[in-house]
């Protein structure tokens, strides 16, 4: 039966923290590109930038899956909101970090992605107005004597 040092654990999972954090940083940076490409109508960078922050998250997944490995071996809840009072005081710090810089990451890819819905209700909506204006939407109309003539949305619209 093999044995564990706690305090060894405590000393790589912080190492493992300070990745954790590092790599939420440039998940923040990656969500603040995107956001700036998309109020610049950069669509092209935009979609560039999709592999770097699936990547980013990626490394934010494998922390989480390291973390609970480390709760495992210690008989730690990991779902418990008190986490961080389970580290020593530089674990405590580095998780405080972390836990920062996801939140401005939560709170950034939310504004971006009601940004984004928004420019996309603008399009589409544009692009009603836009379709009630061809031809073959057309509406047969009557005139008083019951005789039938062809007249688009916009005209029968603007006669309203």
């Amino acid at each position: 039966m093999s044995t564990f040092d706690p305090q060894q654990l405590q000393t790589e999972f912080a190492r493992t923290l300070l990745q954790a954090s590092a790599d939420a940083q440039q998940l923040l940076s990656t969500l603040q590109e995107e956001h700036q490409y998309l109020k610049d109508n950069n669509l092209q960078a935009f979609q560039e930038l999709q592999t770097r922050k699936q990547h980013d998250v990626q490394t934010i997944q494998l922390f989480e899956a390291l973390r609970e490995q480390f709760c495992a071996r210690l008989g730690i809840d990991a779902e418990a909101d008190d986490f961080g009072q389970h580290l020593e005081s530089e674990g405590q710090a580095l998780w405080q970090q972390l836990i920062n810089a996801l939140k401005q990451c939560d709170e950034l890819h939310r504004t971006s992605d009601i940004y984004m819905r928004q420019r996309l209700d603008s399009i589409n909506k544009a692009l009603e107005v836009l379709q009630l204006n061809r031809p073959s939407r057309a509406t047969n109309l009557y005139n008083k004597l019951g005789n039938s003539f062809t007249a688009s949305q916009v005209r029968s619209l603007s006669k309203a």
